[in-house]
């Protein structure tokens, strides 16, 4: 029976969840303005100095090395599973200016490649005048950019001033740049062979945007016999990346280093905010451990069609709740239309709970875990069928994904827009909480 079950989820894991587009939500900066705009103490603060990520780092050399040695020691003895820090990657201050961003990249495991240039993440319709544009390619390590070609870039440079939100909305999307990809021992990267992370615990390590998956996804929620006969499944990163870049951030800001605090502060708030959606907090939202169970054995007999299906529909949803998210956002903003539910939902967090250590898997992703029955029940009922409910059809990068809005209206209606818009602000007031506290727990220090 264990080895039955472990199997299950194993082959459950390997095509799920993994599209090649798949994110928890697509451009961060739509959801994350309307909640940082909402905090007085934010919106009121004076233009900070840009700075490089280089400049930074040697300025404060010496100091993050302690920082770091402390950093590795609290997370070694505060998370359930975090891989320990092998000891040739650690940072030493060595004075040598040429190698510094290399040894940070591996002092937090960062995929080397990621790009650290200075820029602002325009929002639909904003403007800023007399200010170069930067090609989305020079901004990730993908070579499929066609995902951020609708976003304006406007490049920045050392000394320019810049607001605190323009760096906070920038650094909430820049996680899915490429930070988290290639940084298994499997997936044939020389970080790969040096970071210490094992082999990808799930999702295809051959898909190089898969690889990102563990990094980003919390699955701390699972029934018990989920976790007893597929142990893998708690080798989730997210509360690595959001404790490294919170202190990373809190580090900065006691340094005077407002730029750096911010963008930090916003690489952190991407990782709390992918656990607000449910397909990245549930394995198979809508399939109970039993019914994995028996599409398995069918499938061991000869008859792969149930399971086929089953994590077939679950991938389709989780792109057709992404794709509806954004271009509902999208629509709301070149519209000027900031009274839309999505964008106040946004403004008006649920009840406040303090930041605390274990804050991202007690109370953020149990939130969306709790949702996830409901959510999958309800894109199954109000989205397009041939996107949600047909199992033949591969949703992720399909013409009719990209038509989604039209497609709901055609098949269910307004009401569907209005049912999905509805499930959608839902989620999006937990999103506004996390986001507001761990932004509080940061500065009100």
């Amino acid at each position: 029976m264990k080895r039955l079950i472990f199997r299950v989820l194993l082959i459950a894991f390997t095509i799920t969840n993994i599209s090649q587009k798949a994110n928890a939500w697509s451009e961060h900066p739509l959801l994350a303005y309307p909640v940082l705009s909402s905090i007085e103490q934010l919106t009121n603060e004076n233009p900070i100095m840009v700075k490089s990520l280089k400049a930074f780092l040697i300025e404060q050399e010496k100091e993050l090395e302690v920082f770091f040695r402390e950093q590795e020691i609290w997370l070694l003895e505060n998370l359930s599973y975090y891989p320990a820090l092998p000891e040739h990657l650690r940072f030493k201050a060595t004075g040598n200016p040429d190698d510094i961003l290399e040894r940070f990249f591996k002092a937090i495991r960062l995929n080397p490649n990621a790009r650290m240039r200075l820029y602002q993440h325009l929002l639909p319709n904003e403007q800023v005048a007399d200010r170069p544009t930067i090609d989305p390619k020079f901004l990730t390590t993908l070579e499929d950019v066609s995902g951020l070609l609708k976003t304006n870039y406007i490049e920045l440079f050392e000394n320019d001033s810049i607001s605190p939100m323009a760096v906070l909305l920038a650094a909430n999307d820049e996680p899915d740049y490429g930070f988290d990809l290639g940084l298994f021992k499997d997936n044939n990267t020389p970080q790969g062979d040096e970071y210490g992370f094992g082999e990808q615990p799930f999702g295809d390590p051959n898909l190089a945007y898969g690889s990102q998956a563990p990094f980003h996804m919390g699955f701390y929620h699972e029934a018990r016999i989920v976790f007893l006969f597929g142990s893998f499944l708690k080798k989730t990163l997210p509360e690595m990346r959001i404790n490294q870049f919170k202190m990373l951030a809190e580090f900065a800001f006691k340094s005077d280093n407002p730029y750096w605090g911010y963008r930090f502060m916003g690489w952190g708030m991407h990782y709390l905010g992918d656990l607000s959606m449910p397909y990245h907090t549930v394995a198979l939202p809508g399939v109970s451990a039993l019914k994995m169970i028996w599409t398995n054995i069918k499938a061991m007999l000869g008859f792969p069609k149930s399971k086929d299906d089953a994590v077939q529909l679950v991938s389709n949803r989780h792109a057709a709740m992404e794709e509806f998210q954004w271009q509902v956002l999208r629509q709301a903003y070149e519209s000027s239309n900031f009274d839309h539910l999505l964008l106040s939902s946004l403004q008006t967090p649920i009840d406040m709970v303090e930041y605390y250590d274990n804050f991202p898997r007690e109370v953020a992703a149990k939130e969306s875990a709790a949702k996830a029955k409901m959510v999958d029940k309800m894109l199954e009922q109000w989205m397009p069928a041939i996107l949600v409910s047909n199992p033949s059809f591969e949703t992720p990068g399909s013409t009719e994904l990209s038509n989604i809005i039209e497609l709901t209206k055609q098949e269910k209606g307004e009401q569907g827009i209005t049912e999905m818009t509805d499930v959608l602000a839902d989620i999006f007031r937990s999103y506004s909480m996390h986001i507001q506290s761990f932004y509080h727990n940061i500065m009100d220090k």
